[in-house]
Protein backbone atom coordinates (compact mmCIF):
# COMPACT_ATOMS: atom_id res chain seq x y z
CA UNK A 1 0.00 0.00 0.00
CA UNK A 2 2.83 2.37 0.86
CA UNK A 3 4.40 1.59 -2.50
CA UNK A 4 1.21 2.52 -4.42
CA UNK A 5 0.89 5.76 -2.43
CA UNK A 6 4.47 6.73 -3.19
CA UNK A 7 3.93 5.98 -6.89
CA UNK A 8 0.75 8.08 -6.97
CA UNK A 9 2.49 10.97 -5.18
CA UNK A 10 5.36 10.75 -7.69
CA UNK A 11 2.96 10.87 -10.65
CA UNK A 12 1.05 13.82 -9.15
CA UNK A 13 4.36 15.63 -8.54
CA UNK A 14 5.44 15.05 -12.17
CA UNK A 15 2.07 16.19 -13.50
CA UNK A 16 2.33 19.36 -11.42
CA UNK A 17 5.80 20.14 -12.80
CA UNK A 18 5.09 19.14 -16.43
CA UNK A 19 3.50 22.42 -17.59
CA UNK A 20 6.39 24.48 -16.24
CA UNK A 21 9.06 22.20 -17.70
CA UNK A 22 7.58 21.35 -21.11
CA UNK A 23 5.64 24.49 -22.02
CA UNK A 24 6.91 26.71 -24.81
CA UNK A 25 5.13 29.87 -25.77
CA UNK A 26 6.43 29.66 -29.34
CA UNK A 27 8.00 33.10 -29.28
CA UNK A 28 11.70 33.33 -30.09
CA UNK A 29 14.04 33.90 -27.22
CA UNK A 30 15.67 37.33 -27.10
CA UNK A 31 18.94 37.46 -28.97
CA UNK A 32 21.98 38.51 -26.97
CA UNK A 33 24.03 41.46 -28.19
CA UNK A 34 25.47 40.55 -31.58
CA UNK A 35 29.14 41.31 -32.10
CA UNK A 36 30.31 42.48 -35.55
CA UNK A 37 31.05 39.54 -37.82
CA UNK A 38 28.69 37.09 -36.09
CA UNK A 39 25.93 35.42 -38.03
CA UNK A 40 23.17 35.81 -35.46
CA UNK A 41 21.65 33.90 -32.57
CA UNK A 42 19.24 31.61 -34.44
CA UNK A 43 20.51 28.17 -35.27
CA UNK A 44 20.85 27.70 -39.00
CA UNK A 45 21.75 24.55 -40.87
CA UNK A 46 24.11 25.39 -43.73
CA UNK A 47 24.71 23.13 -46.66
CA UNK A 48 28.23 22.78 -47.95
CA UNK A 49 27.24 24.76 -51.05
CA UNK A 50 26.16 27.87 -49.13
CA UNK A 51 28.40 30.56 -47.74
CA UNK A 52 27.27 32.18 -44.49
CA UNK A 53 26.68 35.91 -44.81
CA UNK A 54 27.29 38.19 -41.80
CA UNK A 55 24.43 40.30 -40.53
CA UNK A 56 24.55 43.96 -41.61
CA UNK A 57 25.61 46.53 -39.10
CA UNK A 58 22.54 48.00 -37.33
CA UNK A 59 23.30 51.58 -38.46
CA UNK A 60 24.26 50.70 -42.04
CA UNK A 61 21.69 51.05 -44.80
CA UNK A 62 21.61 47.95 -47.01
CA UNK A 63 22.55 48.60 -50.62
CA UNK A 64 20.73 46.47 -53.21
CA UNK A 65 23.16 44.13 -55.02
CA UNK A 66 22.34 45.60 -58.42
CA UNK A 67 23.35 49.08 -57.23
CA UNK A 68 26.59 47.95 -55.56
CA UNK A 69 28.15 46.74 -58.79
CA UNK A 70 27.22 49.74 -60.91
CA UNK A 71 28.02 52.71 -58.68
CA UNK A 72 30.78 54.78 -60.28
CA UNK A 73 34.08 54.72 -58.46
CA UNK A 74 35.59 58.02 -57.33
CA UNK A 75 37.38 59.57 -60.28
CA UNK A 76 35.18 57.82 -62.87
CA UNK A 77 33.03 59.92 -65.12
CA UNK A 78 29.38 59.68 -64.06
CA UNK A 79 28.11 59.71 -67.65
CA UNK A 80 30.32 56.82 -68.75
CA UNK A 81 28.28 53.62 -69.15
CA UNK A 82 28.96 51.11 -66.37
CA UNK A 83 27.40 48.09 -68.11
CA UNK A 84 28.82 46.45 -71.20
CA UNK A 85 26.77 47.17 -74.30
CA UNK A 86 26.54 45.27 -77.50
CA UNK A 87 27.11 46.99 -80.83
CA UNK A 88 24.21 48.77 -82.48
CA UNK A 89 21.73 46.29 -83.93
CA UNK A 90 18.21 46.01 -85.32
CA UNK A 91 15.81 43.67 -83.57
CA UNK A 92 12.31 42.79 -84.78
CA UNK A 93 9.48 41.72 -82.53
CA UNK A 94 6.16 42.65 -80.97
CA UNK A 95 5.83 45.26 -78.25
CA UNK A 96 3.79 43.88 -75.36
CA UNK A 97 2.75 45.20 -71.98
CA UNK A 98 4.32 43.20 -69.15
CA UNK A 99 2.96 44.58 -65.89
CA UNK A 100 3.38 48.36 -65.92
CA UNK A 101 6.11 48.32 -68.59
CA UNK A 102 6.37 47.67 -72.31
CA UNK A 103 8.81 45.00 -73.50
CA UNK A 104 9.92 43.73 -76.90
CA UNK A 105 9.18 40.05 -77.46
CA UNK A 106 11.57 38.93 -80.19
CA UNK A 107 10.98 35.21 -80.65
CA UNK A 108 9.62 32.53 -78.37
CA UNK A 109 12.15 32.88 -75.54
CA UNK A 110 13.67 36.33 -76.01
CA UNK A 111 12.26 39.40 -74.29
CA UNK A 112 14.02 42.76 -73.95
CA UNK A 113 13.27 45.49 -71.44
CA UNK A 114 12.86 48.86 -73.18
CA UNK A 115 14.44 52.05 -71.85
CA UNK A 116 12.07 54.55 -73.52
CA UNK A 117 8.58 53.60 -72.38
CA UNK A 118 6.93 56.60 -74.06
CA UNK A 119 8.19 55.62 -77.52
CA UNK A 120 7.38 51.95 -76.96
CA UNK A 121 3.82 52.55 -75.74
CA UNK A 122 2.85 54.05 -79.10
CA UNK A 123 3.55 50.68 -80.78
CA UNK A 124 1.97 48.37 -78.21
CA UNK A 125 0.67 45.17 -79.83
CA UNK A 126 2.40 45.91 -83.15
CA UNK A 127 5.26 44.24 -85.03
CA UNK A 128 8.22 46.65 -84.99
CA UNK A 129 11.91 46.91 -85.82
CA UNK A 130 13.98 48.64 -83.12
CA UNK A 131 17.49 49.89 -83.74
CA UNK A 132 19.59 50.33 -80.62
CA UNK A 133 22.05 48.79 -78.24
CA UNK A 134 21.42 45.99 -75.74
CA UNK A 135 22.73 46.38 -72.19
CA UNK A 136 24.00 42.85 -71.57
CA UNK A 137 23.78 43.05 -67.77
CA UNK A 138 20.14 44.12 -67.57
CA UNK A 139 18.89 42.85 -70.95
CA UNK A 140 17.61 46.37 -71.65
CA UNK A 141 17.32 47.58 -75.23
CA UNK A 142 18.28 51.27 -75.49
CA UNK A 143 16.08 52.54 -78.29
CA UNK A 144 17.70 54.75 -80.93
CA UNK A 145 14.85 54.37 -83.43
CA UNK A 146 11.65 52.41 -83.73
CA UNK A 147 9.47 51.76 -86.77
CA UNK A 148 6.69 49.44 -87.87
CA UNK A 149 8.07 46.27 -89.44
CA UNK A 150 7.17 45.83 -93.10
Amino acid sequence: MKRVTNALLGIIFLLALAPAVFSQDGSPQPCPVIAPGTLGCELVEWSQLQDPVPLPEPDAKPVPPSRRQHDPQPGQAANRPAQPQSPRQSISGVILRQGPKCVLKAGDNTTYQLDDQDKAAQYQGKQVRITGRVDLDTNTLHIESIALAS
